[in-house]
């Protein structure tokens, strides 16, 4: 486990470093991705971070906030509705008329879907043909890692991909019905976003070897997410319940901004020795979801800990799972673009 202490030493020693910083935020305009978008404008001397999310009235209200904590940070909003990809291929384009590199892609979307539809979710397809909570969890990260993934390959930094959502939780998947069409449950769709989150990670960590890709879960957060996903008398009440188990948001910040800049989480194969901000006394390098110390993937807990479900993964990857999930990836963003195909 990390300490928070050593988080803190780690993330004090981000105000020091020369040069620019490009973070991009997808889920930016409240919980964990507003907390770690707020620690990091603390912790970098002039960061540029962009935020994407749906709420115009919450990212104006974040963007004043970051600029009165950091007046020379560069701060910017991008309202979409990200559940369309075509809407993140709007928003890529925005991004990459203003960066020429990004340094961290963090990625936080997504409700949690106890039901297909009721009163307090999106109905169950996108205009895209894509049931929405997956949407939102899987592929539409990925359409920005896509999209990105040339920005991501010129940072110095080195650039880092992080999602947040099931790291450790993954399950059993079935080839035919990665997309969710042919069976859904509310358990499936969590094991489904999770399990395929970390297989495209650990595809991706081998095509892009200079890029870190994480997936972790952020653990128990006090964020608004519980009361949008079951209302908000049902969400005080497990909230209340789920507190002494729970972190604030602050501390997630904090312990995020550490897991997206520490060099415990290299990319396989860094480029000139730079593998993030050096091991502070205490850490060392994390093992990968391969097993392979410094590996480029991880699967991790909110402690920065290897949460791999071992077992499960070595079985999905002696089927060649992660690279058939990359691709029924990429033909799925054919599909949804034309569906024709």
């Amino acid at each position: 486990m990390v300490g928070i202490n050593e988080v803190r030493r780690s993330n004090a020693t981000l105000h020091a470093r020369n040069g620019s910083f490009v973070a991009v935020f997808v889920g930016g305009t409240s919980g964990i991705g507003e907390a770690t978008a707020k620690e990091l404008t603390k912790v970098i001397k002039k960061p540029t971070i962009h935020l994407i999310g749906r709420n115009a009235v919450a990212g104006s209200k974040i963007l004043e906030e970051l600029k009165s904590a950091n007046p020379e940070g560069t701060f910017h909003f991008i309202q979409s509705d990200i559940s369309l990809l075509k809407n993140v291929d709007e928003a890529c384009s925005e991004i990459k008329q203003k960066e020429k590199a990004i340094d961290l892609l963090f990625l936080s979307t997504g409700h949690l879907a106890t039901s297909k539809q009721s009163k307090y979710h999106y109905h169950l397809h996108t205009k895209e043909g894509l049931e929405n909570n997956h949407a939102l969890r899987y592929y539409s990260r990925m359409r920005f890692v896509h999209n990105l993934l040339p920005l991501l390959s010129a940072s110095e930094t080195p650039a880092r991909v992080v999602t947040v959502l099931g790291g450790g939780q993954e399950g059993k998947i079935e080839e035919d019905n990665l997309d969710l069409q042919k069976s859904w449950s509310f358990m499936k769709s969590a094991t489904y976003a999770a399990t395929m989150n970390s297989l495209a990670v650990e595809h991706l960590a081998t095509l892009h070897p200079s890029i870190s890709f994480v997936h972790m879960f952020p653990g128990i957060v006090r964020t608004p997410l519980m009361n949008k996903t079951i209302g908000p008398i049902a969400g005080s009440i497990v909230g209340f319940l789920s507190r002494p188990m729970s972190i604030s948001s602050e501390e997630s910040g904090e312990r995020n901004v550490f897991i997206s800049t520490s060099a415990a989480y290299p990319p396989a194969v860094p480029r000139e020795g730079n593998v993030g901000v050096p091991l502070v006394e205490g850490l060392k390098t994390s093992v990968a979801s391969t097993g392979k110390v410094g590996g480029g993937s991880y699967i991790l807990n909110y402690k920065g800990e290897d949460t791999t479900n071992e077992k499960v993964m070595s079985g999905y990857r002696a089927e060649e799972f992660p690279r058939k999930v990359w691709v029924h990836t990429l033909e799925t963003f054919k599909k949804a673009f034309d569906p024709a195909q």
